[in-house]
């Protein structure tokens, strides 16, 4: 849908028998040169059309020229460490932070030689800067390598793809850069996911715990950001492959505790305790949690006897 809405406002105009001092019709329709990203992380504005068919794809190698204004509230070290206002390479599918992800996306609907700036939504502009008027972001497409889409890899180049966003992936959980983290596993998550029908007999098993590690590796992601929904079921889709993982087991509990799940939580606690008696953080949690349920329980029949009065 994205591709199809991008096409359309690529659309080529002829101006053949227009005068030759008269307005061109992205002048006079400026629609024509603006694109919403689907997910409403940005919007492109085209400011110098580009040439040819083909856009580059995830593993694209890329040359690009970013430029920020005003730079000086822009840390590139944190954000962009390619670096800004000049000519750089990077490869599609790297990205570690919000700023390098929010630039590939756009990239990716882009053809040679294009130049467009780039609007992140207001809150994703906070992430960027201190700036009160905020930044302006230009990104000119001035190179790229071919690449093919991922159905048309075989299982050892995919396998080889999703351990490498694996290891990159816990080399930033390590450093404290969640959102690295969460995006490489998911990658690799992804990549692996669709090898499902594609595996060896003799690699099954190091498959299914690879795709067990990176479950429960997202999870542990996501329980640091508060996304406890994506970690019941990340942790879910761990415990299908190995029911008494205990990590996965005490990451749910926590996430079920976390929305109000108590008995969720109080059974996961419990199998935990099963697992593995001598488990100091799991009984802690699980104390904590029957003290929460005796306190709402007490909430809840001192308000039913008011009902009655």
């Amino acid at each position: 849908m994205a591709a199809n809405q991008l096409n359309e406002t690529l659309v080529a105009t002829s101006h053949s028998d227009r005068p030759e001092n008269a307005p061109t019709e992205e002048q006079t329709n400026p629609e024509l040169c603006t694109w919403t990203c689907p997910d409403g992380s940005f919007v492109k504005k085209i400011l110098q059309r580009g040439s040819g068919l083909d856009k580059p794809k995830e593993g694209s190698k890329c040359r690009v020229c970013v430029e920020v204004t005003p730079s000086g509230h822009f840390d590139a070290g944190t954000h962009f460490q390619n670096g800004i206002n000049e000519s750089v390479e990077l490869i599609l599918g790297e990205s570690d932070t919000q700023f390098v992800e929010l630039i590939e996306k756009c990239i990716e609907t882009m053809l040679l030689g294009e130049q467009c700036e780039v609007i992140p939504a207001p809150d994703l502009m906070k992430t960027f800067t201190d700036c009160r008027e905020g930044l302006r972001l230009v990104v000119k497409l001035e190179e790229f390598s071919l690449q093919r889409d991922s159905w048309e890899m075989g299982f050892e180049e995919k396998w080889h793809m999703a351990m490498h966003h694996k290891g990159k992936a816990t080399e930033h959980f390590k450093s404290g850069n969640l959102f690295g983290a969460a995006q490489r596993y998911a990658k690799s998550l992804k990549l692996l996911v669709t090898l499902k029908y594609d595996v060896p007999p003799e690699k099954t098993k190091e498959y299914d715990q690879a795709r067990k590690a990176l479950y429960s590796n997202l999870a542990a992601c996501q329980i640091k950001q508060k996304q406890y929904r994506n970690v019941i079921h990340n942790c879910s889709k761990a415990l299908e492959i190995e029911p008494d993982s205990v990590k996965c087991l005490y990451r749910r509990g926590q996430a079920y505790a976390a929305i109000n799940e108590f008995d969720k939580a109080k059974s996961d606690l419990k199998q935990v305790l099963k697992f593995e008696p001598g488990n100091t953080a799991a009984a802690r949690q699980l104390r904590v949690l029957n003290e929460q349920v005796k306190a709402q329980n007490e909430k809840m029949g001192k308000a039913m006897s008011k009902l009655f009065i």
